[in-house]
């Protein structure tokens, strides 16, 4: 590293030599990528077969929030789902029944996800 070579240099010649160095990293870097950027994506997918998407249906419409629901999961019991929203509300459904269990108003509406710890 540079700053090893340069202990007695001010701080304003350490930064230097650090800045230099991050960047000769950072070309070695770009350089190594474009080593292994030698096919397209679409190149590459012409080859693979179309995946077999089975037919869904809708079960259950769970109607609660007021805004984008953002995530769900299901707990571990599988009745049970969470669910998050922009509207800053956490929901807790009994999906057999269609029901809200409990719902929990957020401090803030930035709960971008939830989850069941297992």
């Amino acid at each position: 590293m540079a700053a090893d070579t340069a202990v007695a240099a001010s701080p304003e010649e350490t930064l230097e030599a650090l800045l230099r160095e991050a960047e000769a990293l950072k070309q070695r870097l770009e350089e190594e990528r474009q080593k292994l950027n030698d096919v397209t994506l679409s190149s590459v997918a012409e080859r693979l077969e179309p995946l077999n998407i089975p037919n869904l249906k809708m079960r259950r419409v769970l109607k609660g929030h007021q805004s984008k629901v953002l995530c769900c999961d299901w707990s571990p019991d599988k009745r049970h789902l969470v669910s998050s929203s922009q509207d800053g509300k956490l929901i807790i459904w009994d999906a057999f029944s269609n029901t809200k269990e409990l719902t929990i108003a957020m401090a803030s509406t930035w709960v971008m996800a939830c989850a069941y710890a297992p």
